[in-house]
């Protein structure tokens, strides 16, 4: 079990939705994150709807804020498994969750998928509004540190590669 890297101050985000991908696709998510009484939650459900490919997280390794806490992103890693034929053990994934405001249009999601053994990325949406394409859907909303979204302690910390699996947006969202 990794130790979870957080930025503090804590808090969490929570996410639902669809998105369309470049193809015109459909893909819905739930994801969610953050820190609670010094431990770090999160989940991520992903159903490509082209492809049947579903993605169900098992474990999360970190909760980053990537351009600052006082930036809407939030990102979240860990490993999942999936439906896949070849995917025999869990997948590290990395999602982004960006809170533009109301109403969720101009919220954003991206997910990353990376292959352990392998060490490649087998998965991509890039970030994108949640309206992008054809009307999209869902809202990202990121909830202030309340009492209770107290980081955890670790005992070290470790790069946000590993705890990432290697994955990495390239810019910042749109």
């Amino acid at each position: 079990h990794a130790t979870a890297y957080v930025q503090a101050p804590c808090d969490f985000i929570t996410a639902g939705g669809f998105v369309f991908k470049d193809n015109g696709e459909r893909a819905n998510f739930g994801a969610h994150g953050g820190c609670k009484h010094g431990e770090f939650w999160g989940h991520v459900n992903f159903v490509d709807h082209a492809t049947g490919y579903h993605v169900n997280s098992d474990e999360g390794t970190a909760y980053l804020a990537p351009f600052g806490a006082s930036d809407p992103t939030r990102d979240i890693c860990g490993l999942a498994t999936t439906n896949r034929s070849g995917d025999s053990q869990p997948m590290f994934f990395r999602v982004r969750l960006v809170d533009n405001g109301e109403p969720g249009s101009q919220d954003v999601f991206g997910i990353l998928l990376a292959d352990p053994v392998a060490a490649m990325e087998t998965y991509r949406i890039t970030p994108r509004l949640l309206s992008s394409i054809k009307p999209g859907g869902g809202n990202v909303q990121l909830h202030e540190p309340n009492p209770s979204t107290t980081a955890p302690a670790p005992e070290f910390i470790l790069d946000e590669a590993t705890l990432c699996g290697g994955l990495s947006f390239e810019s910042a969202p749109p």
